[in-house]
């Protein structure tokens, strides 16, 4: 039994050292393939990569066989021979049981780290959460105080009552305006009022000016108050009388501080009123002065200190077409109420024509009756201009309506002429140079001058003039029919 045991052994062997030596050329293959200069060491490394494990069962125990790169080693019921072929053996544990080893420690220390690592987050997330939490109260107390004071604020709740009076400059932006009501009180908080403007779109359309306004408004009242003209406090009253220029009515404005003077007759000869059909239909603009002259009705009206210019000539503007073309009125001739360019177009005049007529009226009468029989004077002289001037007495030169008021106009009088211009001065409007009306009214003529050019007294008169009123008497008022008669009344005048 032992021989055959022993024969089977050596056939193992035999097997082993061909494999072994197969897995020696392999291994020899690799390691030049890789590198020249390989040294002993990376050989047996190589060598112990390739190394194979075998178990041998028999009949009499478990024999263990390890194979190692250079030594044998045969164990079997406590008994140890030496095989004649003397192969060695290492006494160690197999590679494979090594790796075990390594592996379930690796597994071991992963798992130990990983459950640190578990802890640990677990941990910080309950430290994370702790802080959100506070951090989340904090700021909702902060965010609750600020609404319920930012509500109160909004309401005017939290304000003291009373009034107090702001100015607004100029083209205010929100933050200006937001600073003002702060430091008047009017406001609370400044952020709150500006995200409500910024919200509700109001953050522009404030206006001008000053205001009286109560400390205890909500938010939608301020800015209501704020945008109207009509709470301004800075309210300029201006009378202007009849037969204004637009010089004086510029003089007037100015020292009023309701707007630059230059700047007013800059607009007064602009086309920036052209949306007005009366203003429109002006045919000979190029000729006129100032092209609104005559066109800014004469009445008492509110400015605003500091208002935009265009908005003060379209007051004027406004009453004019109102008096003019909106209000109706009994008048001779008419079955029912007309208004006055209902009765300009009947006479075949123009409203430039009445205006201009109504403004040497307005000039050159010494009172209301005499209004009406100056303009029958100029009537008649303007009837002559078909036959060339001369009237039914065959008196010439009755074409030039030859009137002191338009001899310097736009100037009032000589002594308002620039020196510069004076010596050589012609005036264009002037009415001793040219036949007929002038280019244009010289002055804003009133209600009772426009109706008096309407509507003339019937008279066979050519000529006028006036005793120059006194502290102790009025004007007084001569009319004639020949220029005999009107030199005479010259002398009574005072005036040769």
């Amino acid at each position: 039994m032992s021989d055959e045991l022993e024969r089977k052994r050596q056939e193992k062997i035999a097997n082993f050292k061909i494999d072994f030596g197969e897995k020696i050329a392999e291994s020899n293959e690799i390691s030049s393939s890789s590198a020249s200069d390989s040294n002993t060491e990376e050989g047996t490394e190589a060598l112990s990569d390739s190394m194979l494990t075998e178990r041998i069962e028999d009949d009499q125990g478990d024999r263990h066989t390890v194979f190692g790169s250079e030594e044998f080693t045969d164990i079997s019921s406590g008994n140890e021979e030496e095989d004649d072929s003397e192969i060695n053996s290492y006494s160690s544990l197999p590679e494979t049981d090594m790796d075990s080893i390594d592996k379930k420690s690796l597994r071991h220390a992963k798992k130990i780290d990983k459950k640190r690592r578990k802890k640990k987050a677990k941990k910080n997330r309950i430290i994370f959460r702790a802080v959100w939490i506070t951090m989340v109260l904090f700021v909702s107390i902060m965010i609750g105080e600020f609404l319920i004071v930012g509500v109160n604020d909004f309401l005017g709740v939290d304000r003291s009552e009373g009034k107090v009076t702001i100015t607004i400059p100029a083209d205010a932006d929100i933050d200006e305006i937001t600073d003002i009501l702060y430091d008047n009180k009017v406001i609370n908080i400044k952020w709150t009022f500006k995200l409500f403007a910024t919200v509700t779109k109001s953050t522009t359309g404030f206006t001008r000016g000053t205001f009286d306004i109560d400390t205890n408004k909500d938010y939608q009242a301020i800015i209501n108050y704020m945008q109207s003209d009509m709470n301004r406090t800075d309210v300029v009253t201006l009378r202007f009388t009849e037969g204004m220029s637009l010089k004086q009515y510029a003089k007037l404005l100015e020292n009023g501080n309701v707007c630059n003077a230059d700047e007013f007759l800059q607009k007064c000869n602009s086309s920036d009123f052209d949306d007005y059909e009366f203003i429109k239909n002006i045919n000979n603009s190029s000729s006129r002065f100032y092209k609104l002259e005559g066109y800014l009705f004469p009445d008492t009206y509110n400015f605003y200190v500091g208002e935009n210019v265009d908005d003060v000539i379209r007051k004027f503007l406004a009453n004019y077409r109102r008096k003019v073309y909106g209000t109706r009125s009994r008048a001779e001739g008419f079955e029912k109420k007309v208004t006055i360019s209902e009765r300009a177009e009947k006479l075949g005049m123009t409203m430039e024509d009445v205006l201009t007529l109504a403004s040497l009226i307005q000039a050159e009468a010494a009172n209301k009756d005499d209004m009406y029989i100056v303009s029958s004077i100029l009537h008649n002289r303007l009837d002559t201009i078909k036959d060339g001037g001369v009237n039914d007495n065959g008196e010439s030169g009755l074409a030039r309506l030859q009137l002191d008021s338009t001899r310097y106009y736009p100037y009032a009088s000589l002594t308002e002429i620039p020196s510069a211009e004076r010596k050589n001065f012609k005036g264009k409007y002037s009415t001793y140079e040219y036949d007929g009306l002038p280019a244009g009214p010289i002055c804003n003529p009133g209600l009772e001058a426009i109706e008096a050019a309407l509507s003339p007294e019937k008279t066979d008169y050519y000529y006028f003039c006036h005793k120059v009123a006194t502290e102790e008497e009025a004007a007084v008022a001569y009319y004639a029919k020949t220029m005999d008669e009107h030199l005479e009344n010259l002398r009574k005048a005072g005036l040769m």
